[in-house]
């Protein structure tokens, strides 16, 4: 390896990458092709499985779209991550890039393995709606082809037996809600990325994940920030 490529990539051993961003306890990078979850660095493949297709990731990201047949589940550390997250309150970057106006299914988490089959989940389309099977639901306008960055925080713990979710995108303002549960998502079976697991028309549509950050739970107004 190429002292420079070391360099860039930095040693696990050590501690987190400094490619990893700044407070974040998870990052898959599909644009250079580094994976950082559960405190170390990682293959994708210990990552991501399901219907996962590491051939629809390239320079330009992981690409998801109803005829590419790529429908990642989050397996292995980042499944833990993100299930040890939710149960904290965590918040989820996503950055895209779209060629259309953005649709589909963003994220789902559910106990069981699908929107059909599952009880209880939360998901996110990527047309800005964040929502559950009981009062979550979060609304907000986006659109446009090209770059976009989505950010949502789940379960944020504000005090009294409330949390609070948020959705925030490009910059803008964070719209939040506050529910009087944690989640009703207990245990989590399945998450998933770009789809609900069943078939292929809710999957996203003709987008490229750039990138996937977990944090631990932000304030709304942090969310402009790191959306911008």
């Amino acid at each position: 390896m190429m002292l420079g490529t070391l360099a860039q990539r930095g040693a696990p051993a050590q501690g987190t990458p400094a490619w990893v961003p700044d407070g974040a306890d998870g990052f898959l990078d599909f644009v250079t092709g580094q994976y950082f979850a559960g405190g170390a660095e990682r293959a994708i493949a210990t990552l991501l499985g399901g219907d996962f297709d590491p051939a629809a990731i390239s320079a330009s990201g992981m690409r998801i779209t109803p005829s590419n047949g790529n429908r990642p589940k989050a397996i292995g550390a980042l499944l833990s991550d993100l299930t040890a997250g939710l149960a904290a309150g965590c918040t989820v970057l996503f950055d895209i890039s779209s060629a259309i106006d953005p649709s589909g299914f963003l994220m789902f988490i559910g106990d069981d393995i699908n929107l059909d089959l599952a009880d209880e989940a939360i998901f996110a389309n990527a047309n800005g709606f964040l929502a559950d099977y009981w009062d979550l639901s979060i609304s907000d306008s986006i659109s446009g082809s090209g770059l976009h960055k989505i950010a949502m925080t789940l379960a944020r713990n504000v005090g009294g037996g409330n949390y609070e979710y948020a959705w925030c995108d490009d910059g803008g303002a964070a719209v939040t809600q506050t529910v009087n549960y944690l989640t009703h998502v207990s245990p989590v079976d399945t998450i998933l990325f770009g789809h609900d697991g069943v078939g292929t028309g809710n999957s996203l549509n003709d987008i490229y994940i750039r990138s996937i950050t977990l944090y631990p739970a932000k304030v709304p107004a942090d969310l402009t920030a790191l959306t911008a």
